[in-house]
């Protein structure tokens, strides 16, 4: 891997390319770029790193907005960060636990009618037990 290719391949990582995208930006397979990685595990870090950068710009661009008195940009930020305080969206746990009784071979319901296979499901999943 030359030098020039080692700096372009930083380049597009800085922009956020992920690892088949830089690979193809520089004419190289993914192959390569992944045994390089394998081979130099220095180079592997830095290129997560680099992966970060746009997310960097982004934090210093908004807190810049602050800065100069944004009052939308301070609003967005507050309902982001401090979300117990000032989030206007709820959150909920939707997370249900339904257990099924017995279960059933592949053999049995493909010999199930329509009928017998819609009321198990009604059975496995009933919204009056939800």
């Amino acid at each position: 891997m030359t030098d020039d290719m080692l700096e372009k391949l930083k380049l597009a990582f800085a922009n956020s390319f992920t690892d088949v995208e830089a690979a193809l930006y520089c004419w190289i397979s993914p192959r390569t770029s992944y045994d390089y990685c394998s081979k130099n595990p220095d180079f592997a870090e830095l290129k997560e790193a680099l992966k970060k950068k746009p997310n960097i710009k982004a934090k210093l661009n908004w807190i810049k907005k602050i800065n100069e008195q944004d009052y939308q940009a301070s609003k967005e930020w507050l309902e982001r960060k401090s979300r117990d305080e000032f989030s206007l969206k709820t959150e909920t746990d939707n997370t249900t636990k339904i257990e099924i009784e017995g279960n059933i071979s592949i053999k049995d319901a493909e010999s199930m009618s329509e009928y017998e296979r819609n009321e198990l499901r009604k059975a496995i999943i009933s919204w009056e037990k939800l």
